[in-house]
C-alpha cells in the first residue's frame, strides 16, 4: 500500500509538472494582419525578386503553422529588404526551428561570414540575433535574423533547447518565431544597419500582436 501511495503521489507531482500555459503571440486568424505593409519610410514592394532557397522553403512548409514573405522598399535604399516570418504556436523538444546557417549551405549559398550581433527594437528591448554573408555564384545575400521562443531570444542551438526546458518547467508552452531579413548588397556593414534600423522601424510600425510576434507577448 505505500509503494502504490508512493505512485500515485509521484504521478501526482509529475502531472502538476506539466507544462500547461500557452504563450501566443498572434492566432491563425490575426497573423497576416500582425506585420504591416508600411512601416515608416518603408512600403510592401514587388516579390519578384524574393528568392527562397528550396530548401528553406521545405523545411519551414514542414515544420511551422503559418508563414510570411514579404519585400519592402524604401527611396534611401539601394536594394529592397526581404522579410520572412516563420511561426508555430507551440514548440516541442521535437520541434526545433531551422536556422539559416544550416539551411542555406543545403541550397547551395556558402556563407563567407557569421557572426552575433544584437538588434535594437526599441530602448530596453534588443534581440540577440546572427548576421550572415553569403553567396551563390553571382548573388551575394546579407542574411540577418533572430529566433524567439515564447519571450526569449535564444542564438543557438543549446540556447534554444535551454529556454525550452527552463519554460517547461515554469509550467510554459512557448510559441517560436523566426524573423529573418536580407538583403542582395556586397557591403556587410552597409546591409547590417540598414536592415537593424527597418527591424526597429517595423516593431515601432507594428500592432500590438505584431510587436508579440517580433519580440514576445512579454515585450510589446
Amino acid at each position: 500500500f505505500m509503494l502504490g501511495g508512493l505512485f500515485v503521489a509521484t504521478a501526482a507531482v509529475t502531472f502538476a509538472r506539466l507544462p500547461r500555459e500557452k504563450i501566443i503571440a498572434v492566432d491563425r486568424q490575426g497573423f497576416a494582419g500582425a506585420i504591416p505593409t508600411r512601416a515608416g519610410a518603408w512600403a510592401q514592394a514587388d516579390d519578384a525578386g524574393f528568392v527562397l532557397p528550396p530548401e528553406d522553403e521545405r523545411a519551414a512548409a514542414s515544420v511551422y503553422e503559418d508563414q510570411l514573405t514579404r519585400s519592402y522598399m524604401s527611396a534611401a535604399a539601394d536594394a529592397p529588404v526581404m522579410l520572412l516570418i516563420a511561426y508555430d504556436r507551440g514548440q516541442s523538444g521535437l520541434l526545433m526551428i531551422h536556422r539559416p546557417e544550416s539551411c542555406y549551405p543545403g541550397s547551395g549559398f556558402q556563407i563567407t561570414d557569421m557572426r552575433d550581433v544584437v538588434v535594437p527594437l526599441r530602448p530596453g528591448l534588443t534581440a540577440n540575433a546572427k548576421f550572415l554573408s553569403t553567396q551563390r555564384d553571382a548573388r551575394i545575400e546579407q542574411v540577418l535574423y533572430w529566433t524567439r521562443l515564447g519571450n526569449d531570444f535564444p542564438s543557438s542551438w543549446d540556447e534554444q533547447r535551454h529556454d525550452l526546458a527552463l519554460q517547461n518547467l515554469r509550467g510554459q508552452i512557448p510559441d517560436g518565431a523566426l524573423v529573418r531579413m536580407s538583403m542582395i548588397d556586397p557591403d556587410a556593414d552597409k546591409a547590417l544597419a540598414t536592415m537593424r534600423s527597418f527591424a526597429a522601424t517595423l516593431y515601432r510600425a507594428a500592432p500590438r500582436n505584431g510587436r508579440a510576434l517580433l519580440a514576445g507577448p512579454a515585450n510589446v
